[in-house]
């Protein structure tokens, strides 16, 4: 009985979407109807099945292993809770630079930020695919420091 009660749901969603993530590398639905069960996994390098996921419920990704092909995964809790990512659509989550377009953020070899391999200048978004010791992984291995980007669904 709310007017226009579609468009003050629609406002309170994205205005979630644009927070900071603090966790995780994004979020995963099922691409299946509730019911469906879709294997959940202990190890992604050695996969052995520990259960199934029947909800179609919105998941937090918190780390990936790109496996390659068929064999990516993502764990969506403890490390005994492992799903290959084929079966789910996800909503990746980006890293912005704070600071304005032209001012370099240097990115690095490793999650430890110690061997330089070059800088973005905020001119783009890259896409989250991992987090570790206050790192970002932007692709390709190169890491750079939490503290100097915004993490959100694009």
């Amino acid at each position: 009985w709310f007017i226009g009660s579609d468009q003050v749901n629609q406002s309170v969603q994205s205005s979630k979407e644009d927070t900071q993530r603090s966790i995780g590398i994004g979020i995963a639905v099922s691409k299946y109807s509730d019911g469906y069960g879709i294997n959940v996994y202990e190890n992604p390098a050695n996969p052995q099945f520990t259960g199934t996921i029947t909800q179609k419920t919105p998941y937090l990704v918190l780390h990936g292993y790109w496996g390659g092909a068929n064999k990516d995964m993502i764990c969506l809790g403890n490390d005994k809770q492992w799903v290959y990512v084929k079966h789910f659509d996800v909503k990746w989550f980006y890293a912005s630079s704070k600071y304005p377009v032209g001012y370099g953020v240097n990115y690095y070899a490793e999650p430890e930020c110690i061997n330089y391999k070059g800088n973005i200048d905020g001119s783009k978004s890259f896409r989250v695919w991992g987090r570790a010791k206050n790192a970002v992984d932007i692709g390709q291995n190169n890491w750079i420091l939490e503290e100097h980007v915004t993490i959100k669904n694009l």
